[in-house]
């Protein structure tokens, strides 16, 4: 009898293929656990990876640049923390010398391709043709029999993508990366700085925006309302040529509109502007939907909605999270579905009320994953669930309903009122049938303002008149979501890295809080590399290189040639900027010194005239203390354990700043910094 070995992305994983496939058995080797059934006729060993088993490693030791020579190493031959996949290395091997056949049952997409076969190309040197693939896009039992029975030949195109997007990061980041930090060793300091092929411009175009927030000069300009019991209505100019017609731009004109019009209590009704319109159902979650109405929905970001949809996924409740779809295609079955989810208690009557429909079919959105559809729930019951878990499982069945549902109906009413032949607007938008909105609440976010019923003609009492001075405002910081959403549309990054681009960004300390604010170490490293390396915080580049990878996928390009060209293109620019090293280096570390500074100063100091305070690290401990020591001796002691960083808050009891406490392995606080201050009495 035949025996083929298959490769599962994760325990989890290979545990619900096991449970799908039939019978088995467990057979547990090195400490990890195997499953072993017979199918088909033959002998079938699911053996579990734990996410990557290899990755790039330079094969000379070094910190000189540019290295290009690299090769896959086992991960836990060069990565702390990760003396846990030994053993699932050692397993693997053993199970896979005993093969006639290998499966790759990894995620399908690129990261599941270069995991899977990885593992057997490495540990079994195994030729193409004994190589297949399962293809799924939910770990339920229909799906996964489904992908045994109809498995592909090895997937050379998708795999030789993900290779090289592998080589790829690791040129840029790696190379440019130690460039940057060889750069600041030239000038005796050390600092941890990192870039990459896709993190540079998302850092750019971060920069970008700051940058024009910085440069941005406010206009004037001046509103006048209108106030009614009821409602309130603003001055409209119908000739200004400006595309905001309720705005005055001249403060002379409007204090003479205003003084003409403040001291009349009547005005009348000269036009009612009804509008009936349509709003649409939602479109189908991808990835990327998904994490932004999670951000506004829940506050939760991007990168733990990604993690929260991988373990629902894990645990067969969602398909496939990792997909760019935002198509449901009709082989789901969407009654079977439906008649799932009318089986929780939960969803009940919502699904009943998507069954009543006579046409059951989605609204679509337009893009498309040839490898996985949108985001659905797969109906399996979801047991016990954390709280975020329970969230954003709930927002994902009830987007799936509500594409089913009906377009609401809604009305916008624009009522115009004139005074001495000025024209003011009240406007207001109501729902007059629901429909989908009762599949969706409750997320459903749509503005409801009614006004009162009035005729044409009829005159209403003003109560009094205002006239608002304002400014223009600059324009408005990225979120972590709406970040993560320009990535997307710039067609930068991956469906499954955008978010954790994010996070290296912050924790480079190149940019903070959400809104997203830059850093000056953030600005001066997107500087430094627009004058030296202008190609690193390129977007066309990048995006050049993600089309070529695209082709390779589409066994139209060849790995060799593109790593070639990316070869070329980073040798150049690293030779360029080895020139000027020493000059780069000391413009960076001038602005580390002033960012290191600015994290470090709390606030001025009350016992002194031009004292700061300032976090301090002597003799192995850390305190508050004043920049005027000795001749100021006013000091605070810091928490013994945890990360430490300042918040800008003063506490309303004692007026100490507040400091902001990340301890790993209990909760996150913020405190002030006296120990004596009454807020610390329960403590």
């Amino acid at each position: 009898m035949q025996t083929a070995v298959m490769v599962g992305e994760k325990p989890k994983v290979a545990s619900r293929i096991a449970q799908a496939l039939g019978d088995y058995s467990v057979e547990e080797n090195r400490g990890v656990k195997n499953y072993v059934l017979e199918k088909d006729g033959k002998k079938i060993i699911i053996a579990p990876a734990v996410g990557h088993i290899f990755n790039l490693e330079e094969q000379e030791e070094g910190w000189d640049y540019p290295v290009f020579e690299v090769q896959w190493e086992p991960i836990f031959e060069n990565e702390d923390g990760a003396d846990y996949v030994k053993k699932y290395y050692n397993n693997l091997r053993d199970q896979l010398d005993k093969a006639d056949e290998y499966i790759n049952a990894c995620d399908f997409d690129l990261e599941g391709s270069v995991i899977g076969a990885n593992v057997i190309k490495q540990l079994a040197n195994a030729d193409e043709d004994r190589i297949k693939r399962m293809k799924f896009s939910t770990l339920t039992p229909d799906d996964l029999n489904e992908a045994f029975d109809n498995m592909g030949e090895f997937d050379k195109g998708m795999t030789e993508a993900g290779l090289t997007r592998h080589v790829l990061d690791f040129y840029y980041g790696v190379n440019v990366s130690r460039a940057l930090m060889q750069a600041v060793r030239e000038n005796d300091r050390y600092k941890t700085l990192s870039t990459g092929r896709v993190q540079g411009p998302a850092l750019k175009m971060l920069a970008d925006k700051e940058r024009s927030i910085i440069e941005f000069e406010p206009d004037p300009y001046w509103e006048i309302f209108l106030h009614h019991s009821e409602f309130r209505a603003k001055f409209q100019d119908p000739d200004s040529e400006q595309d905001k017609p309720d705005r005055i731009w001249e403060e002379e004109v409007a204090d003479g509109i205003f003084n003409e019009v403040q001291s009349e209590k009547k005005a009348e009704v000269s036009n009612i502007k009804v509008n009936n319109y349509k709003h649409n159902p939602p479109i189908p979650f991808n990835l990327t939907g998904l994490q932004s109405e999670a951000s506004s929905q829940f506050n939760i970001n991007p990168k733990t909605t990604q993690s929260i949809a991988q373990t629902l996924y894990e645990n067969g409740l969602i398909s496939y999270p990792r997909t760019e779809s935002q198509k449901l295609p009709k082989k789901l079955g969407y009654k079977s579905l439906l008649k799932k989810l009318k089986g929780q208690e939960n969803y009940e009557g919502l699904a009943q009320k998507v069954l009543d429909k006579d046409d059951i079919y989605p609204r679509q959105g337009k893009k498309e994953d040839d490898a996985h559809p949108a985001i659905y729930p797969t109906g399996e019951s979801p047991g016990s669930l954390s709280k975020k878990e329970r969230k954003v499982y709930d927002l994902i069945v009830k987007r799936f309903l509500a594409v089913f549902g009906d377009a609401a109906k809604r009305q916008s009413l624009t009522l115009t009122l004139d005074v001495r032949g000025y024209e003011f607007n009240a406007k207001s938008k109501v729902t007059k049938e629901r429909n989908w909105f009762n599949l969706y609440d409750p997320y459903v976010n749509v503005e409801e303002a009614e006004l009162p019923g009035v005729e044409e003609g009829e005159v209403l009492d003003i109560e009094e008149f205002e006239l608002a001075d304002k400014e223009t405002k600059p324009p408005r910081r990225y979120s972590q979501s709406s970040i993560v959403n320009e990535l997307e549309k710039r067609e930068l990054g991956t469906k499954a890295t955008r978010a954790q681009i994010v996070d290296r960004l912050y924790d480079r300390e190149y940019i903070e809080g959400d809104p997203i604010e830059v850093t000056d170490l953030g600005l001066a490293i997107v500087e430094t590399l627009e004058d030296h390396s202008p190609a690193v915080v390129s977007e066309e580049l990048t995006r050049e290189f993600e089309e070529k990878m695209e082709a390779i996928r589409e066994e139209e390009n060849s790995r060799e040639g593109v790593i070639k060209e990316a070869k070329e293109e980073l040798s150049e620019t690293l030779g360029k900027f080895k020139e000027k090293e020493k000059e780069i280096g000391r413009e960076l570390v001038e602005t580390i010194d002033q960012e290191r500074k600015r994290k470090r100063q709390l606030g001025p100091c009350d016992q002194c005239e031009d004292g700061t305070l300032r976090m301090i690290k002597s003799s192995g401990s850390r305190f508050v203390g004043c920049s005027n020591y000795p001749d100021c001796e006013n000091s605070f002691p810091l928490p013994n354990n945890g990360d430490i960083s300042k918040t800008d808050e003063i506490c309303e009891e004692c007026n100490t700043p507040k400091i902001q406490v990340y301890r790993e392995k209990s909760s996150n606080y913020k405190m002030c910094i006296d120990p004596d201050c009454p807020t610390k009495d329960d403590w």
